[in-house]
């Protein structure tokens, strides 16, 4: 188990350089299929979860579940029960499908999609919410018995939102840049923690006391209005702040 955690770390890291070089949309999914598979995971889905009155294949970014499970899951509009999307609208977290809270005994409509979803060899699952300034979005992966422990929901959480993240600017790649909301220094901790650099190592490399780097990380993090560092670190690539 020692050996997989820096394993997996690294992989995610190295996955985010490959996304980075990538210039084509089908590029982008094929080492993504690879990655997830690697831990287990057959399928899944990447969209905005839509609100009352949208169709969950309209907002769809890229499809990875079975054919008949999403022609299924739209057609008796699934989604307006699915407790997986309705959690991503409560929580920054990336949570397992298995944890999702709701109702097992009076939420029967929720459950049936939970059980429904086991047809298609989706026993098990990983969601990571994705939260933009104009709406949520989520990658939802699952499998038969995927391979999920704290190190690995670290990396997935990476790829996930970096993924999703690419796929959009592939999709329209007329759309501005964002703003910079971080300072050079606050980007600069920021790339060091991306590359698995502890506060205090950070503090070494940049002539800084470590008790600056973790206020400059909680600025970014405030910034950001993310969670925890590895959510800091995840959107800042997305939205272009930092690169490896």
């Amino acid at each position: 188990m020692q050996q997989l955690e820096p394993y997996w770390g690294r992989r995610a890291l190295d996955f985010v350089d490959a996304i980075e070089a990538t210039d084509s949309f089908a590029g982008v999914i094929t080492q993504f299929e690879k990655i997830i598979g690697d831990l287990g995971f057959h399928a899944y889905i990447m969209a905005r979860i839509p609100t009352a009155g949208e169709a969950l294949a309209e907002m769809t970014v890229a499809n990875g579940w079975p054919a008949q499970w999403f022609e299924l899951y739209n057609r008796e509009n699934f989604n307006a029960v699915d407790p997986i999307p309705r959690h991503c609208f409560n929580t920054l977290n990336p949570f397992e499908w298995k944890d999702v809270p709701y109702d097992r005994e009076r939420d029967l409509a929720a459950d049936n999609v939970m059980m429904r979803a086991r047809d298609f060899r989706l026993n098990a699952g990983f969601c990571i919410p994705i939260h933009y300034d104009d709406a949520t979005s989520a990658v939802s992966i699952a499998g038969e018995r995927p391979y999920l422990d704290a190190e690995t929901k670290s990396a997935l959480h990476l790829i996930g939102v970096f993924t999703h993240g690419r796929l959009r600017a592939l999709a329209r790649p007329t759309l501005a840049a964002p703003a910079r909301r971080l300072s050079e220094i606050e980007a600069e901790v920021l790339r060091w923690a991306a590359r698995g650099k502890t506060a205090w190592e950070t503090g070494r490399i940049l002539q800084l006391s470590e008790r600056t780097v973790r206020w400059h990380l909680e600025e970014a993090q405030r910034k950001l209005m993310t969670k925890n560092k590895t959510a800091t670190v995840a959107l800042a690539l997305v939205n272009g702040e930092i690169n490896l």
